[in-house]
């Protein structure tokens, strides 16, 4: 089926085609690939393992491309097999739950089914409660609706104090993927918007670490009596 090739290859190719750019060429290869398998009834771990991997590459590129009718089915397909693996081979944690409806609500809101994208955010969130990412995902494109800022205003508050990495500000929860600070700002609008924004400023004027949780655990380590003043003692 693989040729020659490794199917962990197949995929590595795959995600370096979309990443650059080359989305054509990726959507007809994954495609081709999550095809065969599907049909194939004596599908081991390995093989489940690369279908869903294909999945979500295709579902990405078919997003990339304003496929989104597809794009939804193929979504759909995901969260069935990624079942699959989960009940007849091997537990699947969270995180990956959540990022697949994290990419389903993207998905369902581009093609313009609010309701669904809702319905997918929150499944994410019930799998990895306090997912910032997803949360400003879900208030950008779906729209400032009173759940969802909530859900984001709580992530928020629940994620620490601004850091920044490279040239971006981000909310990091431990665990969870960052989101962008300044996009959080905005997105909320109040008490949370002047937090962030203090704490970028302060940063910025060199008034608070760029990592304060990891300078927070380094103060931890530090001995809180003099070797000397305890060695008179």
């Amino acid at each position: 089926m693989f040729g020659s090739g490794d199917p962990s290859q197949v995929l590595h190719q795959l995600e370096r085609y979309h990443q650059e750019g080359r989305d054509e060429l990726a959507e007809v290869m994954s495609s081709d690939l999550t095809e065969k398998l599907i049909v194939r009834k004596d599908r081991d771990e390995k093989d489940q393992d690369v279908l869903v991997k294909g999945l979500v590459i295709l579902a990405q590129i078919l997003f990339t491309r304003n496929k989104f009718k597809r794009a939804r089915a193929t979504v759909r397909l995901l969260h069935n097999e990624r079942r699959t693996l989960n009940k007849k081979y091997r537990q699947v944690d969270p995180l990956t739950f959540a990022e697949d409806y994290r990419l389903a609500g993207k998905i369902h809101a581009a093609a313009g089914k609010k309701s669904a994208a809702k319905k997918a955010f929150g499944k994410c969130q019930r799998q990895a409660p306090g997912h910032i990412a997803a949360a400003l995902e879900a208030v950008e494109a779906i729209g400032p609706m009173k759940g969802l800022l909530k859900t984001l205003n709580a992530a928020s508050s629940a994620a620490g104090p601004v850091l920044m990495r490279g040239e971006y500000f981000i909310l990091e929860p431990e665990g969870l993927p960052p989101a962008d600070a300044k996009r959080v700002a905005a997105a909320l609008n109040n008490e949370q918007t002047v937090r962030i924004n203090a704490e970028i400023q302060a940063i910025t004027a060199g008034e608070q670490a760029a990592n304060a949780r990891l300078a927070a655990a380094i103060d931890t380590l530090k001995p809180t009596m003099d070797y000397h003043s305890y060695s008179k003692s």
